[in-house]
């Protein structure tokens, strides 16, 4: 079974080594980043950083100032937290939406939760993180609402799954197989029960996050 394309634009890869570098603490909070030291470090021009600038300013990694220039912003457990509810919203939708349709087997699907349980032996929190936003990305386009994939595409899920991964002591094999109950929920057929194992999921599997007394828990 052929494994979901990774992305490889040039733009990410460079978010993507950034992002890590914060994630790592190579990159703490306030350090000065710069297009042309980066591009130079990486061997690229000044255009993708450029863009990866931007990616990582829109999700609040990056900050500009007049004056002072771009610096890596204090990124906080509260701005996963912030991010959790209303990842779970969009994401109860989906699979409200897949579940109701009837869907009962999708090869995608299945591809992309194997494929993540296969990279959870290496250890590799990025390759995860990137895993899993695939599997959470098909959902959202099983539901087939391009409003709903638009807004989900704007919260900027893989930076924010790589920086919930960095910031959590769970293992790699442990949040792999944790998307399993997700899959057999989504195509259970059953909308109520997929929408409750997606909203439980997020707030499960980002530990500086607690639901709110009327939300679902993990089981």
């Amino acid at each position: 079974m052929t494994s979901p394309l990774p992305r490889t634009t040039l733009a990410d890869q460079i978010r993507d080594h950034i992002v890590m570098e914060i994630a790592r603490g190579a990159l703490p909070p306030g350090t000065p980043v710069r297009e042309l030291e980066i591009a130079q470090r990486l061997g690229t021009s000044q255009t993708p950083v450029r863009e990866a600038f931007r990616k990582l300013a829109a999700v609040g990694l990056l900050e500009t100032r007049i004056h002072v220039g771009t610096r890596v912003r204090d990124f906080t457990a509260k701005d996963l937290s912030d991010a959790v509810p209303v990842r779970a919203a969009l994401e109860g939708i989906a699979g409200r939406t897949v579940a109701g349709l009837g869907i009962r087997q999708d090869d995608e699907l299945l591809a992309a939760l194997e494929h993540m349980e296969s990279v959870a032996d290496s250890g590799d929190r990025l390759a995860l993180a990137g895993a899993s936003t695939a599997f959470h990305r098909r959902i959202v386009t099983m539901a087939g609402n391009d409003s709903l994939r638009r807004a989900w595409e704007s919260l900027g899920i893989e930076v924010m799954t790589v920086m919930a991964l960095a910031h959590s002591t769970i293992d790699t094999h442990t949040a792999a197989h944790s998307h399993r109950p997700v899959l057999e929920a989504v195509l259970s057929g059953d909308p109520v029960r997929a929408e409750r194992e997606l909203v439980a999921h997020q707030f499960a599997y980002i530990p500086s996050s607690e639901p709110a007394d009327d939300e679902p828990t993990a089981s």
